[in-house]
């Protein structure tokens, strides 16, 4: 659990991906921003909800493409 906390420090203040602010005083953006926590490298990565949209959306495009599913 100490572990977990640690890296919750590490929190950045903005979006990887477009550099978008992140107030962690902000309920709203702490309930709707996604935080991915890698354990192993000890690395925190944080994305807003529009960054995050985006790349599921990439993701599930690509995985149409693979298995050859139509819109």
């Amino acid at each position: 659990m100490a572990e977990k906390v640690a890296l919750f420090g590490l929190i950045g203040d903005h979006c990887l991906v477009c550099n978008k602010p992140f107030d962690k005083k902000d309920r709203e953006m702490v309930m709707s921003w996604n935080v991915i926590v890698r354990e192993k490298e000890e690395v925190v990565n944080l994305y807003c909800p529009e960054c995050w949209t985006g790349a599921v959306e990439l993701l599930n495009e690509i995985k149409k493409d693979l298995l050859g599913e139509e819109e």
